[in-house]
């Protein structure tokens, strides 16, 4: 069966690879990088800077942590109008409006004199970043062959990490040397230079002659028909509860709660959890180009099972940590982190299958919809383990207790039992309208 699959993956390479995957397509995806950076850089900014923002601003923790939770909820909402907005105007101009609309943002939070004015500033951040992604996915199907995509989705989001790096080191040393407002007010020229950029190098598709976008007939009531046609799509739904599965774990680790369940189940320091939590980023990169290789030469059952491997490894791991003592052994904290940093690379899984069941001119509502799945189940996470350290009286870091955060954690459980329900049950008719399309 996987020669078979490889087989129908390499006769649409061929018959692709004549106008799509030659220098200019990488001219145009790199291009296209810098937004996607960018946008990474802007989301992280905040979180590379937490104490100086606190400090900068007179506010509390809890007035800060909006930031975070804004930018996440803002980032969930915009991904279905953003999808529509990119079937009707195109990768190059959402692209470019989103790099503008964020370095607008940065500019508020460089001069806010109230948290309240940067917390607005922080929410245009979010719209501009919410259009960025699905927009050089987008490009990325236009572009390349259809055997090498899910590689270059691998490559879009893993790359799109060097933003992360550029707040904590560049950005922070800026900071620090600078000042709060030259700081920010440097993004704000960034993302100006970087949307100019896009919108003269970049191109929506090959077969485009000049800048032109040549936008659905019917215009937004099409694009809105679109919508419509890819929610009926059996992949879209895929693909949301393949990328709603999979990601919250790492998410969770990442963003908010890795370092005080490492203090208080491991009994780490905070240098030792920071390097464990920075080596998953470099697994991540590994675990990408392996899933995009699999991904691009077995697209029907790979793709699934590299879900079912993914969630199940995730499942197993965090079952065993949770009902043995802590501090567990050196060899088996590498294998928890092998496991849940593959969920960031296989949460790109959901493209493929949203991609590859929907009709090309209906697949940035598609995308944006499969893209809500691990924003939405992430933000229930974070929520939801807060509300079960409060339940049990954890309400400081101070009383963070082991029992507690085992307890806390337990939040994961039924989400994955509802996401691999849900995927299980959409994914027969996915698969054979991936067996349709790759048979055409």
């Amino acid at each position: 069966m996987g020669h078979m699959e490889r087989n129908m993956g390499e006769r649409h390479d061929r018959t692709a690879s004549t106008r799509k995957g030659d220098a200019k397509a990488y001219a145009i995806w790199g291009t296209a990088m810098l937004g996607y950076v960018f946008a990474v850089t802007c989301r992280s900014s905040m979180s590379a800077t937490g104490i100086t923002a606190a400090e900068h601003f007179h506010t509390t923790s809890t007035a800060l942590s909006m930031f975070l939770y804004l930018q996440l909820f803002v980032y969930a909402i915009m991904q279905i109008p953003a999808g529509v907005l990119l079937d009707r105007f195109g990768a190059r101009k959402l692209i470019a409006t989103g790099g503008f609309l964020m370095a607008f943002g940065q500019t508020l939070m460089a001069v806010a004199p109230v948290t309240g004015l940067a917390i607005i500033g922080r929410g245009i951040v979010g719209m501009g970043d919410a259009m960025t992604f699905i927009s050089v996915i987008r490009l990325v199907s236009a572009w390349f062959p259809l055997i090498r995509v899910p590689l270059m989705n691998q490559l879009t989001s893993m790359l799109g990490g060097i933003g992360q790096i550029i707040s904590i080191y560049p950005f922070v040393w800026l900071l620090d040397l600078t000042g709060w407002t030259a700081a920010f007010l440097s993004l704000t020229g960034v993302g100006v230079c970087i949307a100019s950029c896009v919108l003269l190098g970049v191109r929506d598709d090959p077969r485009q002659h000049g800048r032109r976008h040549e936008p659905p007939q019917g215009g937004m009531k099409a694009a809105l028909g679109g919508l419509r046609a890819a929610v009926r799509t059996p992949g879209t739904f895929c693909g949301f509860w393949a990328h709603a599965t999979t990601w919250f774990s790492i998410n969770m680790m990442n963003q908010l709660w890795g370092f005080p369940f490492l203090l208080a189940v491991e009994h780490w320091s905070r240098n030792q959890a920071s390097a464990y939590l920075a080596i998953g980023m470099v697994i991540n990169v590994a675990w990408a180009l392996i899933m995009g290789r699999v991904a691009g030469l077995h697209p029907i059952h790979g793709r699934a099972a590299i879900i079912y491997t993914t969630v199940g490894a995730q499942i197993i791991c965090w079952t065993i940590l949770l009902l043995t003592p802590g501090p567990h052994p050196t060899w088996f904290m590498w294998v928890l982190l092998l496991a849940i940093s593959s969920g960031g690379p296989a949460s790109n899984i959901a493209f493929d299958f949203a991609r590859d069941t929907n009709r090309p001119e209906n697949l940035g509502a598609a995308t944006g919809f499969a893209n809500t799945g691990g924003f939405l189940s992430s933000a229930i996470v974070f929520l939801g383990v807060g509300l079960m350290l409060d339940a049990q009286g954890a309400t400081d870091p101070s009383l963070y207790t082991d029992h507690a955060m085992r307890v806390a954690v337990l939040i994961q459980y039924p989400l994955w039992a509802l996401g691999l329900t849900a995927f299980t049950i959409m994914l027969p008719r996915t698969m054979k309208a991936l067996r349709e399309r790759l048979h055409r």
